[in-house]
Protein backbone atom coordinates (compact mmCIF):
# COMPACT_ATOMS: atom_id res chain seq x y z
CA UNK A 1 0.00 0.00 0.00
CA UNK A 2 1.25 3.22 -0.87
CA UNK A 3 2.05 5.19 2.59
CA UNK A 4 1.48 8.96 0.89
CA UNK A 5 -2.10 7.54 -0.90
CA UNK A 6 -2.87 5.72 2.94
CA UNK A 7 -1.97 9.36 4.73
CA UNK A 8 -4.36 11.12 2.39
CA UNK A 9 -6.80 8.97 2.27
CA UNK A 10 -7.00 9.12 6.12
CA UNK A 11 -6.87 13.22 5.94
CA UNK A 12 -9.99 12.41 4.11
CA UNK A 13 -11.93 10.27 6.32
CA UNK A 14 -10.77 13.45 9.34
CA UNK A 15 -12.48 16.03 6.87
CA UNK A 16 -15.43 13.93 6.58
CA UNK A 17 -15.72 12.80 10.52
CA UNK A 18 -15.75 9.46 9.99
CA UNK A 19 -14.39 6.63 8.49
CA UNK A 20 -15.04 6.11 4.68
CA UNK A 21 -15.30 3.32 2.57
CA UNK A 22 -12.36 2.38 0.54
CA UNK A 23 -13.07 1.21 -3.09
CA UNK A 24 -16.22 0.46 -3.95
CA UNK A 25 -16.08 -3.19 -3.50
CA UNK A 26 -15.87 -5.28 -0.61
CA UNK A 27 -12.10 -7.15 -0.67
CA UNK A 28 -12.88 -9.86 1.91
CA UNK A 29 -15.12 -12.90 1.86
CA UNK A 30 -17.63 -12.85 4.38
CA UNK A 31 -19.15 -16.44 4.45
CA UNK A 32 -22.94 -17.15 5.95
CA UNK A 33 -23.86 -18.13 9.52
CA UNK A 34 -23.61 -21.40 9.11
CA UNK A 35 -19.94 -21.18 7.89
CA UNK A 36 -18.67 -18.50 9.66
CA UNK A 37 -16.83 -19.59 12.87
CA UNK A 38 -15.67 -16.88 15.92
CA UNK A 39 -13.40 -17.96 18.41
CA UNK A 40 -11.85 -15.70 20.74
CA UNK A 41 -9.32 -16.65 23.74
CA UNK A 42 -8.13 -15.26 27.18
CA UNK A 43 -4.97 -16.53 28.69
CA UNK A 44 -3.50 -15.99 32.30
CA UNK A 45 -0.27 -13.39 31.99
CA UNK A 46 3.17 -15.28 31.60
CA UNK A 47 0.80 -18.29 30.39
CA UNK A 48 0.78 -19.37 26.19
CA UNK A 49 -2.18 -22.03 26.84
CA UNK A 50 -5.72 -20.43 26.57
CA UNK A 51 -7.51 -19.64 30.36
CA UNK A 52 -10.79 -19.76 28.41
CA UNK A 53 -12.30 -19.76 25.04
CA UNK A 54 -15.19 -18.19 23.53
CA UNK A 55 -16.07 -19.89 20.05
CA UNK A 56 -19.21 -20.91 17.66
CA UNK A 57 -20.91 -19.27 14.42
CA UNK A 58 -23.33 -16.67 14.32
CA UNK A 59 -26.17 -18.99 13.46
CA UNK A 60 -25.96 -20.54 17.10
CA UNK A 61 -24.27 -17.97 18.91
CA UNK A 62 -21.00 -18.30 21.57
CA UNK A 63 -19.78 -20.61 23.83
CA UNK A 64 -17.81 -19.95 26.68
CA UNK A 65 -15.59 -22.40 28.36
CA UNK A 66 -12.88 -21.31 30.88
CA UNK A 67 -10.56 -23.50 33.70
CA UNK A 68 -10.09 -21.79 37.18
CA UNK A 69 -6.18 -22.02 36.80
CA UNK A 70 -5.12 -21.66 33.31
CA UNK A 71 -1.65 -22.41 34.75
CA UNK A 72 -3.22 -26.56 35.59
CA UNK A 73 -2.23 -28.00 32.05
CA UNK A 74 -4.70 -30.85 32.76
CA UNK A 75 -7.54 -28.34 33.32
CA UNK A 76 -6.49 -26.81 30.11
CA UNK A 77 -6.03 -30.09 27.99
CA UNK A 78 -9.59 -30.97 29.36
CA UNK A 79 -11.05 -28.07 28.03
CA UNK A 80 -8.93 -28.04 24.53
CA UNK A 81 -10.42 -31.32 24.36
CA UNK A 82 -14.10 -30.64 24.57
CA UNK A 83 -13.50 -27.68 22.36
CA UNK A 84 -11.40 -29.75 19.93
CA UNK A 85 -14.59 -31.68 18.30
CA UNK A 86 -16.68 -28.70 17.63
CA UNK A 87 -13.44 -27.32 15.47
CA UNK A 88 -12.64 -30.15 13.85
CA UNK A 89 -16.32 -30.42 12.69
CA UNK A 90 -16.58 -27.31 11.64
CA UNK A 91 -14.12 -27.67 9.61
CA UNK A 92 -15.06 -31.21 8.32
CA UNK A 93 -12.57 -33.19 9.80
CA UNK A 94 -13.42 -36.71 8.72
CA UNK A 95 -13.63 -38.16 11.49
CA UNK A 96 -16.34 -35.24 13.23
CA UNK A 97 -17.91 -34.57 10.15
CA UNK A 98 -20.13 -36.30 7.66
CA UNK A 99 -18.76 -34.30 4.40
CA UNK A 100 -15.15 -34.47 4.70
CA UNK A 101 -13.09 -32.24 3.54
CA UNK A 102 -12.63 -33.78 0.10
CA UNK A 103 -15.36 -31.95 -1.31
CA UNK A 104 -13.53 -28.79 -0.71
CA UNK A 105 -14.54 -27.85 -4.59
CA UNK A 106 -18.19 -28.02 -4.41
CA UNK A 107 -19.33 -27.42 -0.70
CA UNK A 108 -19.04 -23.78 0.56
CA UNK A 109 -15.99 -22.29 2.17
CA UNK A 110 -15.61 -22.40 5.99
CA UNK A 111 -13.87 -19.63 7.79
CA UNK A 112 -12.59 -18.88 11.32
CA UNK A 113 -12.68 -14.89 12.27
CA UNK A 114 -10.51 -13.86 15.16
CA UNK A 115 -10.85 -10.31 17.24
CA UNK A 116 -7.07 -9.74 16.10
CA UNK A 117 -3.55 -10.63 15.88
CA UNK A 118 -3.03 -11.94 19.07
CA UNK A 119 -5.40 -14.16 19.09
CA UNK A 120 -4.11 -15.44 15.48
CA UNK A 121 -1.14 -16.36 17.44
CA UNK A 122 -3.01 -18.13 19.75
CA UNK A 123 -3.48 -21.16 17.11
CA UNK A 124 0.37 -20.90 16.71
CA UNK A 125 0.51 -21.90 20.44
CA UNK A 126 -2.33 -24.78 20.36
CA UNK A 127 -0.16 -25.94 17.47
CA UNK A 128 3.08 -26.40 19.83
CA UNK A 129 0.97 -27.62 22.44
CA UNK A 130 -1.01 -30.50 21.17
CA UNK A 131 -0.14 -31.19 17.57
CA UNK A 132 2.95 -33.78 18.89
CA UNK A 133 2.08 -34.16 21.95
CA UNK A 134 2.26 -38.01 23.49
CA UNK A 135 0.75 -36.70 26.68
CA UNK A 136 -0.68 -40.33 28.30
CA UNK A 137 -4.71 -39.36 28.19
CA UNK A 138 -7.33 -41.03 26.35
CA UNK A 139 -8.37 -38.30 24.50
CA UNK A 140 -4.62 -37.51 22.84
CA UNK A 141 -5.64 -38.07 19.44
CA UNK A 142 -8.10 -35.44 19.90
CA UNK A 143 -5.98 -32.94 21.06
CA UNK A 144 -3.49 -33.87 18.14
CA UNK A 145 -5.72 -33.72 15.24
CA UNK A 146 -6.43 -30.06 17.79
CA UNK A 147 -3.33 -28.90 17.33
CA UNK A 148 -2.26 -30.35 13.53
CA UNK A 149 -5.48 -27.89 12.69
CA UNK A 150 -4.29 -25.57 14.72
CA UNK A 151 -0.63 -25.44 12.73
CA UNK A 152 -2.40 -25.39 9.71
CA UNK A 153 -4.70 -22.40 10.16
CA UNK A 154 -1.82 -20.36 11.28
CA UNK A 155 0.37 -21.26 8.17
CA UNK A 156 -2.31 -20.56 6.14
CA UNK A 157 -3.16 -17.09 8.23
CA UNK A 158 0.27 -16.11 6.38
CA UNK A 159 -0.50 -16.52 2.63
CA UNK A 160 -1.67 -13.67 1.26
CA UNK A 161 -5.22 -13.51 0.03
CA UNK A 162 -6.51 -16.56 2.02
CA UNK A 163 -9.87 -16.38 2.57
CA UNK A 164 -9.96 -19.12 5.50
CA UNK A 165 -8.97 -17.37 8.42
CA UNK A 166 -9.77 -13.82 8.89
CA UNK A 167 -8.93 -11.28 11.75
CA UNK A 168 -11.25 -8.57 12.13
CA UNK A 169 -9.25 -5.88 12.55
CA UNK A 170 -7.59 -6.53 9.38
CA UNK A 171 -11.13 -7.47 7.48
CA UNK A 172 -12.06 -3.88 8.69
CA UNK A 173 -9.51 -2.43 7.44
CA UNK A 174 -9.77 -3.57 4.37
CA UNK A 175 -13.05 -1.91 3.85
CA UNK A 176 -12.68 1.52 5.24
CA UNK A 177 -10.34 4.19 5.85
CA UNK A 178 -9.99 5.39 9.48
CA UNK A 179 -8.96 8.79 10.40
CA UNK A 180 -6.52 7.50 13.61
CA UNK A 181 -2.83 6.24 13.34
CA UNK A 182 -1.98 2.41 11.95
CA UNK A 183 -1.29 1.16 15.38
CA UNK A 184 -4.87 2.38 17.40
CA UNK A 185 -6.10 0.40 14.55
CA UNK A 186 -5.03 -2.52 15.55
CA UNK A 187 -7.45 -2.60 18.61
CA UNK A 188 -11.13 -4.50 17.48
CA UNK A 189 -13.61 -1.72 19.88
CA UNK A 190 -11.61 1.08 18.36
CA UNK A 191 -11.96 0.74 15.10
CA UNK A 192 -16.07 0.05 15.68
CA UNK A 193 -16.64 2.99 17.79
CA UNK A 194 -15.42 4.87 14.73
CA UNK A 195 -18.16 3.23 12.76
CA UNK A 196 -20.96 2.91 15.11
CA UNK A 197 -20.05 5.61 18.30
CA UNK A 198 -22.24 8.74 16.96
CA UNK A 199 -23.33 11.16 14.21
CA UNK A 200 -19.93 13.69 14.00
CA UNK A 201 -16.47 13.35 14.08
CA UNK A 202 -16.55 14.33 18.54
CA UNK A 203 -19.01 11.55 19.29
CA UNK A 204 -17.15 8.85 16.95
CA UNK A 205 -13.37 9.41 18.48
CA UNK A 206 -15.11 9.65 22.03
CA UNK A 207 -16.85 6.28 21.52
CA UNK A 208 -13.43 4.92 19.55
CA UNK A 209 -11.44 6.31 23.12
CA UNK A 210 -13.42 4.87 25.34
CA UNK A 211 -13.76 1.33 23.23
CA UNK A 212 -9.52 1.18 23.10
CA UNK A 213 -9.48 1.50 27.11
CA UNK A 214 -11.09 -1.87 27.41
CA UNK A 215 -8.39 -5.30 26.33
CA UNK A 216 -9.63 -7.02 23.28
CA UNK A 217 -6.50 -8.86 23.10
CA UNK A 218 -5.92 -12.53 24.54
CA UNK A 219 -5.28 -10.77 28.31
CA UNK A 220 -7.14 -9.40 30.28
CA UNK A 221 -6.71 -5.75 31.49
CA UNK A 222 -4.01 -6.06 34.46
CA UNK A 223 -6.01 -4.13 36.97
CA UNK A 224 -8.52 -6.62 37.01
CA UNK A 225 -6.31 -9.41 36.11
CA UNK A 226 -4.73 -8.14 39.31
CA UNK A 227 -7.60 -6.89 41.52
CA UNK A 228 -10.21 -9.28 40.74
CA UNK A 229 -9.23 -12.23 39.86
CA UNK A 230 -6.20 -12.92 41.05
CA UNK A 231 -7.74 -13.37 44.75
CA UNK A 232 -10.05 -15.87 43.47
CA UNK A 233 -7.21 -18.13 41.70
CA UNK A 234 -5.69 -17.90 44.85
CA UNK A 235 -8.58 -19.20 47.20
CA UNK A 236 -9.25 -21.47 44.35
CA UNK A 237 -6.03 -22.98 44.72
CA UNK A 238 -6.05 -22.98 48.88
CA UNK A 239 -9.70 -24.70 48.23
CA UNK A 240 -8.22 -27.20 46.27
CA UNK A 241 -5.03 -27.97 48.95
CA UNK A 242 -7.84 -28.54 51.42
CA UNK A 243 -9.96 -30.90 49.43
CA UNK A 244 -12.99 -28.21 50.08
CA UNK A 245 -14.64 -29.29 46.76
CA UNK A 246 -17.81 -27.54 47.49
CA UNK A 247 -15.90 -24.31 48.39
CA UNK A 248 -13.70 -24.58 45.20
CA UNK A 249 -16.83 -25.20 43.15
CA UNK A 250 -18.33 -21.92 44.18
CA UNK A 251 -14.96 -19.91 43.62
CA UNK A 252 -14.54 -21.28 39.97
CA UNK A 253 -18.12 -20.51 39.01
CA UNK A 254 -17.09 -16.79 39.94
CA UNK A 255 -13.72 -17.11 37.74
CA UNK A 256 -16.17 -18.57 35.07
CA UNK A 257 -18.76 -15.92 35.43
CA UNK A 258 -15.64 -12.82 35.20
CA UNK A 259 -13.97 -14.93 32.15
CA UNK A 260 -16.98 -14.97 30.27
CA UNK A 261 -18.05 -11.62 29.85
CA UNK A 262 -14.95 -10.76 28.86
CA UNK A 263 -14.79 -13.55 25.98
CA UNK A 264 -18.53 -12.83 24.95
CA UNK A 265 -17.36 -9.03 24.60
CA UNK A 266 -14.41 -10.61 22.37
CA UNK A 267 -16.97 -12.43 20.44
CA UNK A 268 -19.20 -10.01 19.67
CA UNK A 269 -17.00 -7.55 18.70
CA UNK A 270 -15.93 -10.07 15.93
CA UNK A 271 -19.29 -10.65 15.09
CA UNK A 272 -20.16 -6.72 14.64
CA UNK A 273 -17.51 -6.52 12.54
CA UNK A 274 -18.30 -9.28 10.23
CA UNK A 275 -21.80 -8.29 9.87
CA UNK A 276 -20.92 -4.66 9.36
CA UNK A 277 -18.92 -5.62 5.94
CA UNK A 278 -21.94 -8.07 5.25
CA UNK A 279 -25.02 -5.41 5.44
CA UNK A 280 -22.58 -2.87 3.19
CA UNK A 281 -23.99 -1.89 0.39
CA UNK A 282 -20.95 -2.48 -1.82
CA UNK A 283 -20.91 -5.15 -3.67
CA UNK A 284 -18.12 -8.49 -3.36
CA UNK A 285 -15.21 -8.23 -5.61
CA UNK A 286 -14.99 -9.90 -8.27
CA UNK A 287 -11.80 -11.64 -7.67
CA UNK A 288 -13.15 -12.84 -4.73
CA UNK A 289 -14.89 -16.04 -6.44
CA UNK A 290 -11.20 -16.77 -7.40
CA UNK A 291 -9.19 -16.20 -3.90
CA UNK A 292 -12.25 -18.37 -2.31
CA UNK A 293 -11.90 -21.10 -4.64
CA UNK A 294 -7.84 -20.99 -4.23
CA UNK A 295 -8.29 -20.91 -0.55
CA UNK A 296 -10.20 -24.50 -0.19
CA UNK A 297 -8.17 -25.60 -2.49
CA UNK A 298 -4.99 -24.59 -0.52
CA UNK A 299 -6.31 -25.41 2.73
CA UNK A 300 -7.16 -29.16 1.32
CA UNK A 301 -3.55 -29.50 0.13
CA UNK A 302 -2.32 -28.39 3.81
CA UNK A 303 -5.04 -29.86 6.04
CA UNK A 304 -7.41 -32.01 4.20
CA UNK A 305 -5.25 -34.58 2.53
CA UNK A 306 -3.39 -35.32 5.83
CA UNK A 307 -6.37 -35.78 7.74
CA UNK A 308 -7.96 -38.56 5.31
CA UNK A 309 -4.84 -40.05 5.56
CA UNK A 310 -4.31 -39.94 8.80
CA UNK A 311 -8.35 -41.47 9.33
CA UNK A 312 -6.99 -44.05 6.83
CA UNK A 313 -4.09 -45.04 9.28
CA UNK A 314 -1.54 -43.85 7.12
CA UNK A 315 1.47 -41.27 8.13
CA UNK A 316 0.47 -38.20 6.84
CA UNK A 317 3.66 -35.47 6.86
CA UNK A 318 2.52 -32.97 9.18
CA UNK A 319 4.15 -29.41 8.97
CA UNK A 320 6.58 -28.68 11.48
CA UNK A 321 5.54 -26.76 14.30
CA UNK A 322 8.71 -24.95 14.61
CA UNK A 323 10.70 -25.04 11.25
CA UNK A 324 10.94 -25.21 8.06
CA UNK A 325 14.43 -27.46 8.79
CA UNK A 326 16.27 -26.92 5.65
CA UNK A 327 16.81 -24.03 3.14
CA UNK A 328 14.94 -25.27 0.61
CA UNK A 329 11.84 -25.70 2.53
CA UNK A 330 11.92 -22.07 3.96
CA UNK A 331 12.67 -20.93 0.17
CA UNK A 332 10.36 -22.69 -1.50
CA UNK A 333 7.33 -21.12 1.26
CA UNK A 334 8.78 -17.97 0.83
CA UNK A 335 8.64 -18.30 -3.20
CA UNK A 336 5.43 -19.32 -2.78
CA UNK A 337 4.07 -16.72 -0.69
CA UNK A 338 5.38 -14.44 -3.24
CA UNK A 339 3.27 -15.94 -5.68
CA UNK A 340 0.05 -15.49 -3.67
CA UNK A 341 0.39 -12.43 -3.35
CA UNK A 342 1.14 -11.35 -6.41
CA UNK A 343 -1.83 -13.95 -7.15
CA UNK A 344 -4.35 -11.92 -4.81
CA UNK A 345 -3.28 -8.62 -6.77
CA UNK A 346 -4.64 -9.99 -10.21
CA UNK A 347 -7.39 -11.49 -8.36
CA UNK A 348 -8.79 -8.54 -7.62
CA UNK A 349 -6.84 -5.05 -9.02
CA UNK A 350 -9.16 -5.53 -11.88
CA UNK A 351 -12.66 -5.11 -9.46
CA UNK A 352 -11.44 -2.50 -7.44
CA UNK A 353 -10.55 1.10 -8.98
CA UNK A 354 -9.12 1.86 -5.50
CA UNK A 355 -6.43 -0.88 -6.22
CA UNK A 356 -6.28 0.43 -9.25
CA UNK A 357 -4.83 3.66 -8.21
CA UNK A 358 -2.43 2.19 -5.64
CA UNK A 359 -0.89 0.30 -9.10
CA UNK A 360 -0.85 3.39 -10.87
CA UNK A 361 0.80 5.48 -7.40
CA UNK A 362 3.36 3.35 -7.34
CA UNK A 363 3.81 3.28 -11.13
CA UNK A 364 3.35 -0.45 -12.03
CA UNK A 365 1.00 1.24 -14.70
CA UNK A 366 -0.14 4.08 -17.00
CA UNK A 367 -2.86 6.24 -17.85
CA UNK A 368 -2.41 6.37 -21.57
CA UNK A 369 -3.89 7.87 -24.60
CA UNK A 370 -4.00 5.03 -28.17
CA UNK A 371 -2.48 7.75 -30.46
CA UNK A 372 -1.47 5.27 -33.55
CA UNK A 373 -2.49 1.90 -34.41
CA UNK A 374 -0.49 0.13 -37.16
CA UNK A 375 -3.19 -1.62 -39.51
CA UNK A 376 -0.68 -4.13 -40.96
CA UNK A 377 0.80 -5.60 -37.31
CA UNK A 378 -0.52 -5.55 -34.11
CA UNK A 379 1.97 -2.51 -32.71
CA UNK A 380 0.70 0.48 -30.67
CA UNK A 381 1.75 3.91 -29.96
CA UNK A 382 0.56 5.38 -26.58
CA UNK A 383 1.23 8.64 -24.96
CA UNK A 384 1.12 8.34 -21.29
CA UNK A 385 -0.16 11.25 -18.83
CA UNK A 386 0.35 9.28 -15.27
CA UNK A 387 2.16 8.96 -13.84
CA UNK A 388 4.97 10.91 -14.24
CA UNK A 389 8.01 7.91 -13.80
CA UNK A 390 6.74 4.76 -14.25
CA UNK A 391 8.65 1.71 -13.24
CA UNK A 392 7.88 0.00 -16.74
CA UNK A 393 10.81 -0.95 -18.61
CA UNK A 394 10.97 -2.79 -22.47
CA UNK A 395 8.95 -6.41 -22.04
CA UNK A 396 7.44 -5.92 -19.02
CA UNK A 397 3.87 -6.87 -19.94
CA UNK A 398 0.46 -5.02 -19.30
CA UNK A 399 -3.19 -5.61 -19.24
CA UNK A 400 -6.40 -3.80 -19.21
CA UNK A 401 -7.26 -2.45 -15.77
CA UNK A 402 -10.48 -5.09 -15.41
CA UNK A 403 -9.78 -6.65 -18.71
CA UNK A 404 -7.02 -8.73 -17.63
CA UNK A 405 -7.39 -10.82 -20.70
CA UNK A 406 -6.16 -8.33 -23.09
CA UNK A 407 -2.58 -7.97 -22.88
CA UNK A 408 0.34 -6.06 -24.03
CA UNK A 409 4.07 -6.52 -24.45
CA UNK A 410 6.23 -2.85 -23.60
CA UNK A 411 8.41 -2.70 -26.87
CA UNK A 412 9.88 0.83 -25.95
CA UNK A 413 9.45 3.52 -24.00
CA UNK A 414 10.08 7.06 -24.11
CA UNK A 415 9.79 8.84 -20.78
CA UNK A 416 10.92 12.39 -21.69
CA UNK A 417 8.50 12.62 -24.55
CA UNK A 418 5.91 10.18 -22.72
CA UNK A 419 5.70 7.83 -25.24
CA UNK A 420 5.41 4.13 -25.41
CA UNK A 421 5.20 1.13 -28.00
CA UNK A 422 3.51 -1.90 -27.14
CA UNK A 423 2.63 -5.56 -28.69
CA UNK A 424 -0.47 -6.44 -28.47
CA UNK A 425 -0.42 -10.42 -27.06
CA UNK A 426 -3.87 -11.35 -28.68
CA UNK A 427 -4.72 -11.47 -32.93
CA UNK A 428 -8.63 -12.43 -32.53
CA UNK A 429 -11.85 -10.79 -31.55
CA UNK A 430 -12.36 -11.44 -27.84
CA UNK A 431 -15.91 -12.31 -27.17
CA UNK A 432 -16.00 -11.56 -23.26
CA UNK A 433 -13.89 -8.31 -23.13
CA UNK A 434 -16.68 -5.89 -23.96
CA UNK A 435 -15.56 -2.94 -25.68
CA UNK A 436 -12.16 -3.98 -25.35
CA UNK A 437 -12.86 -6.99 -27.67
CA UNK A 438 -11.87 -6.00 -30.70
CA UNK A 439 -8.88 -6.92 -33.28
CA UNK A 440 -5.93 -5.26 -32.11
CA UNK A 441 -5.03 -3.36 -35.67
CA UNK A 442 -8.80 -2.27 -35.54
CA UNK A 443 -9.24 2.04 -36.34
CA UNK A 444 -11.65 2.01 -33.41
CA UNK A 445 -8.84 2.28 -31.08
CA UNK A 446 -7.48 5.20 -32.00
CA UNK A 447 -8.03 7.79 -29.16
CA UNK A 448 -9.06 5.51 -26.34
CA UNK A 449 -8.34 6.17 -22.74
CA UNK A 450 -6.54 3.27 -21.61
CA UNK A 451 -5.62 2.13 -17.74
CA UNK A 452 -3.29 -0.58 -18.34
CA UNK A 453 -1.67 -2.43 -14.75
CA UNK A 454 1.48 -5.05 -14.96
CA UNK A 455 0.19 -8.14 -16.11
CA UNK A 456 1.67 -9.39 -12.48
CA UNK A 457 3.01 -13.16 -13.30
CA UNK A 458 2.58 -14.86 -10.36
CA UNK A 459 3.55 -18.10 -12.19
CA UNK A 460 6.88 -17.34 -12.90
CA UNK A 461 6.94 -17.38 -8.93
CA UNK A 462 5.35 -20.80 -8.72
CA UNK A 463 7.48 -22.19 -11.38
CA UNK A 464 10.74 -20.96 -9.30
CA UNK A 465 9.13 -22.35 -6.72
CA UNK A 466 8.39 -25.61 -7.61
CA UNK A 467 12.13 -25.67 -9.32
CA UNK A 468 13.35 -24.71 -5.54
CA UNK A 469 11.30 -27.34 -4.24
CA UNK A 470 12.76 -30.42 -6.09
CA UNK A 471 16.53 -29.77 -4.70
CA UNK A 472 17.93 -32.13 -2.90
CA UNK A 473 20.46 -29.67 -1.66
CA UNK A 474 21.68 -26.70 -2.99
CA UNK A 475 25.63 -27.40 -2.89
CA UNK A 476 26.76 -24.32 -1.74
CA UNK A 477 24.26 -24.02 1.51
CA UNK A 478 26.14 -24.38 4.86
CA UNK A 479 22.98 -26.22 6.24
CA UNK A 480 23.29 -29.06 4.03
CA UNK A 481 26.26 -29.97 6.40
CA UNK A 482 24.21 -29.99 9.38
CA UNK A 483 23.56 -33.63 10.40
CA UNK A 484 20.02 -32.95 12.14
CA UNK A 485 19.63 -34.92 15.64
CA UNK A 486 16.90 -36.28 17.61
CA UNK A 487 14.08 -33.84 18.16
CA UNK A 488 12.05 -33.42 20.71
CA UNK A 489 8.88 -31.62 21.08
CA UNK A 490 8.82 -28.69 23.76
CA UNK A 491 5.66 -29.56 25.19
CA UNK A 492 6.90 -33.06 26.54
CA UNK A 493 8.48 -31.43 29.06
CA UNK A 494 5.35 -30.22 31.36
CA UNK A 495 2.46 -32.14 30.66
CA UNK A 496 3.42 -35.16 32.77
CA UNK A 497 3.68 -38.83 31.67
CA UNK A 498 4.18 -39.66 27.83
CA UNK A 499 3.47 -42.84 25.92
CA UNK A 500 7.30 -44.29 25.67
CA UNK A 501 6.15 -45.22 21.63
CA UNK A 502 5.22 -41.71 20.79
CA UNK A 503 6.97 -39.98 17.72
CA UNK A 504 8.59 -36.97 18.85
CA UNK A 505 10.17 -35.57 14.91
Amino acid sequence: MNASLETVRRLAAWTAGAPIPRGDVINVHVANDDDLFIVAFLRMGGESRPWGIAYGTIANGPTVLTVPEGRNRQLVGDMMATFAPVLLEHFRHPSYSQDGPAGYSTLSLRQMWLPGASHNEMLHFLASAYARSTWDRPDIRTLNALGNLANCLFIESQRPGQQTVITATSALRSGFVFPSTPIRQAHLGHLLGWLHGGNDRDARMSAAHEAEKLSVSTVLDPSIERTVLKPLVTSWGLAQKQSSDTEATKIAKKIHASLSQELTTRWNLVRQAAQKLRDDQRLPNSGLVALRSESAKQFYINWGEKALSECAEQEPFWPNVFTDYSARSAGWAYQMRTAADQRTRHALVHGDRELQREELAAGHGVICTVTAVATDTPSWKVTFSYPELPTLKNGDNLVIAGTPSVGFEVRDIDFDNRIMILKPKWTRPKKNAGIYGMIPTSKDWRGKVLILVDKMPFEIDERRAAMTFKKKTSGSDITDLIVIGSRRHAALDDDGPVLASGDNA
